[in-house]
């Protein structure tokens, strides 16, 4: 999470934990592809729109966790 403030090493806040990424955001986040984010964590996706779909935030850094 870096912004031109220079809160990189800061730790998210529970909103920004809880916002909706576009899986762009997830895959580069995850290094995951869409495609094995949907079919290994289908229950973490959320549909943003008919063809668009995204994932929490909170979601996205379990999944660099392992968790």
């Amino acid at each position: 999470m870096n912004d031109s403030a220079g809160n990189a090493d800061r730790e998210p806040t529970w909103l920004e934990l809880e916002s909706v990424k576009p899986m762009s955001v997830v895959e580069e986040i995850t290094s995951l592809s869409r495609e094995t984010l949907e079919r290994r964590y289908p229950e973490r996706v959320v549909s943003l729109s008919e063809k668009r779909r995204g994932m929490k935030l909170k979601h996205a850094l379990a999944i660099t966790r392992g968790e």
